[in-house]
């Protein structure tokens, strides 16, 4: 793999990742307050000069690592053939798997005429409680597009496949629970 295509391959990784992150946690991250760590990356082991010295499980670990195939019922002698590349068995068990594709994202939704989501997201951003934020998403009738737009007014991502009523829970939890989350966070 050129160094380029390792760095798309990475770039798409992060991408991925953080799609998957709540705006809280995109929003802790920006601010510095969060930090990433790497868990469960451990090389996978190198294959030491000598493989006589190592054991079968070991030496099926090491097959296994170098994704070949037909090495389970190998005998010790014919596994350290295949691992050196002598034995007629040494090919690899199945290409690496492509690397995960950009996520892309939908175009934004659009509301209705006379539905004006950023006053919308505005006014929950400041409503006290859920329920009478609620209660105000009630009165404004909104259709699935209109809350859609709010949603993305939110910054809120995937959810163009959710429900209604699912819909109308994120956009409450974002615009008042966040804010309510946020506020306590700051006085400590």
């Amino acid at each position: 793999m050129t160094g380029l295509k390792k760095v798309a391959a990475l770039q798409a990784r992060v991408y991925e990742f953080l799609a998957q992150q709540d705006e809280a946690t995109l929003e802790a991250i920006l601010a510095g307050t969060a930090q990433l760590a790497v868990a469960g990356a451990a090389q996978p082991p190198r294959a030491p000069e000598d493989l006589s010295v190592l054991t079968v499980k070991e030496l099926h670990t090491l097959a296994r690592n170098r994704r070949l195939r037909g090495y389970s019922k190998l005998t010790r002698a014919k596994l350290i053939e295949l691992l050196t590349g002598r034995g007629p068995e040494a090919l690899p068990a199945e290409p690496a798997p492509p690397a995960p594709q950009p996520v892309t994202t939908p175009p934004p939704a659009t509301a209705r005429p006379g539905v004006d989501a950023a006053a919308i997201a505005a006014h929950l951003r400041e409503t006290e409680t859920e329920a009478e934020g609620a209660s105000y998403l009630e009165a404004q009738r909104l259709d699935r597009e209109s809350l859609l737009a709010v949603a993305a007014e939110l910054q809120l991502t995937r959810v163009d496949r959710l429900s209604q009523p699912e819909l109308k829970r994120r956009v409450l939890k974002q615009a008042i629970g966040a804010r309510r989350k946020f506020a306590g966070l700051r006085k400590w």
